[in-house]
């Protein structure tokens, strides 16, 4: 049994490996692996909100969504963690009284029903308003 599955991650690696058949190999595989990704993203996004929400907290400004938030993101977020777990980057969304987290899930489109959001209210200081 312990060398079949040896075997099966082997040939697994294999056609991970190989470009050609890296989609086929995804595609069959996305149903078992984006439930965990979409929990790996979603605990990342919580550690993202709970920095945000302390930088309220201590009356400093959020970076600006867009390109400002990413470069938040690269100095404060080491390694992969910018990215969610398809790769692309998350987006800051900012209303009056909250904040929003947002990745473009698994089919990676924007706006589309697996996105996944985490928002937050904010107490912003007087002097924002």
């Amino acid at each position: 049994m312990a060398r079949a599955i040896l075997l099966l991650l082997i040939l697994l690696g294999a056609a991970l490996y190989f470009p050609k058949t890296r989609p086929v190999v995804v595609d069959t595989l996305a149903p078992v692996l984006n439930p965990v990704l979409t929990w790996q993203t979603k605990g990342e996004m919580n550690r993202i909100g709970r920095e945000l929400e302390s930088l309220t907290r201590q009356g400093s400004d959020l970076p600006p969504p867009g390109e400002s938030f990413q470069n938040w993101m690269g100095k404060n977020f080491l390694g992969g963690a910018k990215t969610d777990a398809w790769g692309l980057p998350y987006t800051l969304k900012v209303w009056r009284d909250s904040i929003g987290i947002v990745s473009n899930g698994p089919d990676k489109e924007i706006a589309t029903v697996d996105d996944i959001i985490l928002s937050t209210m904010t107490r912003r200081s007087e002097r924002r308003r």
